[in-house]
């Protein structure tokens, strides 16, 4: 679904680094990763690439569509964007169905001068699945919603993306990459993991030297696989237990 070769890019009128350097990454159709770093590695950068919004070089195709200001409008089409900070609507999202899934119907039909960050989050969010794109991107898009309601919204998206929809959740929470398949870690520019969550969450050292906190069930496991308890790492609470009380 999306393709990036060799992007090179640093910030105009710097005398820092290149942000990117010959960056490759493939994201396959119906995939649901978490792209983990942290402050200053690229994630919000690289997203503003993917839609259009910094002009590079390389080559990026979009569902094969060549990332250019020709089809910038087509591309923008196929995403959806969820960020920390939400654009002020206009109008409000009419999906009651997943408004009344999460119980925030009544955002529907508040005033949005008087809405909290969250509440804003939350609204981006619907305004964003009622325009069905094939891909949604979330930039830190949940930081100011309470954990209870965040699980629910990712069981949503874990909903969709079995329908297909890729999903791309750019986040320095490692804890939200339990609900994705694959973690890719970016770092100065570079990816310095990329693959299955069972595996790279394994890496500790490595998450850990890039400022990153494991999530609570990989720490777990880690820890009773150093003394023999488990063989393999488990990141469900159910499967956790069931193991531990054999």
């Amino acid at each position: 679904m999306i393709e990036i070769q060799d992007l090179t890019y640093k910030y105009e009128k710097t005398n820092q680094n290149e942000l990117f350097h010959k960056l490759s990454l493939t994201l396959k159709k119906g995939s649901f990763t978490t792209i983990v770093g942290p402050i200053g590695s690229g994630k919000t950068t690289l997203i503003k690439i993917l839609l259009g919004q910094i002009k590079v070089d390389a080559k990026i195709t979009i569902d094969n569509i060549p990332v250019t200001e020709k089809n910038i409008e087509q591309i923008q089409q196929k995403i959806g964007l969820v960020s920390q900070f939400p654009n002020e609507f206009y109008e409000l999202p009419n999906t009651q169905t997943i408004a009344g899934q999460l119980e925030i119907e009544y955002l529907l039909k508040s005033d949005t001068k008087h809405l909290s960050s969250g509440e804003k989050q939350l609204l981006s969010f619907l305004e964003v699945l009622e325009n069905k794109p094939q891909i949604i991107i979330l930039d830190e898009a949940f930081t100011l919603i309470d954990e209870q309601k965040k699980k629910q919204i990712f069981n949503i998206l874990k909903q969709l993306n079995k329908q297909g929809i890729t999903i791309i959740n750019f986040t320095n929470d490692l804890e939200e990459s339990l609900y994705g398949n694959d973690i890719i870690l970016l770092q100065n520019g570079t990816i310095i993991l990329n693959g299955p969550k069972e595996q790279i969450l394994k890496e500790e050292k490595t998450l850990k030297k890039a400022g990153l906190e494991l999530p609570f069930l990989a720490d777990l496991s880690i820890r009773l696989m150093y003394y023999g308890v488990l063989d393999h790492i488990i990141l469900d609470m159910d499967e956790m237990v069931n193991t531990i009380w054999k």
